[in-house]
């Protein structure tokens, strides 16, 4: 499992207007060796162009930046730890793309799922953001993690993190940055999103490979899932009332 799988919708023969938009896809990595050339690779076998790849090194200590430099095209920025919120608004304030794209360093992209994506926003230029379908599937020689359901394992499933999420960069503009002082980053600014009227749409199509693996950040941050999810909520209503007043 990890490769594009041919029971999936084929997004390579999806044709694209003229003067397609330049994307920026940013890829926060810390401590990557084991996964971001397959990352990278994926990333450089979608179709699109124009893109720009922006990858913001958050303290690693390992070989990330020798493997990253491999690739020319690749623009590369080292920052001190702090954290993947963090590392992605760094890239989000580097990019120059109207269209901005996020790839996790231990995942896989589908082929396509840019052309795909693009192709939907020039015929919905009201959609602010899109998500999309994900496939899961575990590094071999790992245990399923107790938070990962036999189905996920089996079949796409719907997703809302950032892995599948591409936003223009207006819709950033509008909603605001991750928030980088709370875990959930990526849940926590869907709720600004909607909040605040943003159109979003979900595409059908599987466009991420997710890894899942002993180093995942969801795996070591799953005892604090809840209280995350409790102080988003409870931001979102604050906001409300304020809004409210």
């Amino acid at each position: 499992m990890g490769q594009a799988d041919p029971c999936f919708p084929s997004l390579r023969s999806v044709s694209m207007n003229p003067s397609p938009p330049l994307v920026s896809v940013i890829m926060p990595v810390c401590n990557g060796e084991s996964y971001v050339d397959q990352a990278l690779q994926s990333v450089f076998k979608d179709l699109y162009r124009p893109i720009e790849v922006i990858a913001v090194d958050d303290g690693s200590s390992d070989n990330t930046a020798r493997i990253i430099g491999r690739y020319g095209e690749v623009r590369y920025v080292y920052q001190d730890n702090g954290g993947v919120a963090s590392a992605r608004n760094k890239g989000i304030a580097l990019s120059r793309g109207e269209i901005i794209a996020f790839m996790d360093c231990d995942d896989i992209w589908q082929p396509g799922r840019l052309t795909a994506t693009v192709r939907f926003f020039q015929e919905h230029p009201d959609t602010g953001y899109v998500l999309a379908k994900q496939m899961m599937f575990v590094e071999p020689g790992c245990d399923i993690p107790p938070w990962v359901k036999p189905q996920w394992l089996r079949q796409p499933q719907d997703a809302s993190n950032t892995g599948v999420l591409v936003a223009r960069r207006a819709t950033f503009d509008r909603v605001g940055l991750f928030n980088q002082d709370i875990g959930g980053e990526d849940t926590e600014w869907l709720v600004r999103a909607s909040e605040a009227g943003v159109p979003m749409a979900r595409l059908p199509e599987v466009v991420l490979h997710r890894r899942i693996h002993g180093e995942n950040l969801s795996v070591k941050m799953l005892g604090m899932r809840r209280n995350n999810l409790m102080r988003i909520a409870r931001e979102s209503i604050r906001r409300q009332q304020e809004k409210e007043a």
